[in-house]
């Protein structure tokens, strides 16, 4: 009888996916838009204010597309937890060199502004919104665009 019992237990299972938390899907909601780059900070190097300008992070559900100059270069899955203290989101790379890592971070959204700060893929969570020579991390900060907005 267990036998029979055991199979059909794995079936519902593997069927019934959990759902995501209010709180969670509230604040993936908050994420969902275009993002534009205001600035970018390397490892302690400022990117060109010309070049931030030209990149658009595109948020539908929990995907995002890159875009610079408006031709897509890079796609991904984000994972947040907004429980978190500082708040942290996962960054899962559809492909290229970062496909099958995860890349760590930080954010904080106020308001239009969302700051974002990651480590290098697979290496250890910022504990800091701040991308200082040696520490390998990246500090982003973006600007949610109006529907009717031009670069």
């Amino acid at each position: 009888m267990w036998s029979r019992l055991i199979p059909l237990g794995l079936v519902v299972l593997l069927v019934q996916a959990p759902e995501p938390s209010p709180g969670l899907t509230a604040e993936l909601a908050r994420h969902q838009g275009v993002w534009r780059g205001v600035s970018f900070r390397r490892d302690g190097k400022e990117t060109p204010e010309a070049i931030v300008r030209t990149i658009t992070r595109t948020v539908d559900d929990d995907r995002v597309v890159w875009r610079r100059d408006g031709k897509s270069f890079s796609g991904s899955t984000i994972i947040l937890d907004p429980a978190a203290d500082p708040r942290t989101i996962d960054v899962l790379a559809d492909g290229g060199p970062g496909r099958d890592k995860t890349v760590r971070g930080l954010y904080k959204l106020e308001g239009d502004e969302l700051t974002i700060c990651t480590a290098d893929p697979d290496e250890p969570r910022p504990t800091a919104f701040r991308a200082d020579a040696g520490d390998r991390w990246t500090l982003m900060v973006f600007k949610r665009e109006k529907p009717d907005a031009k670069p």
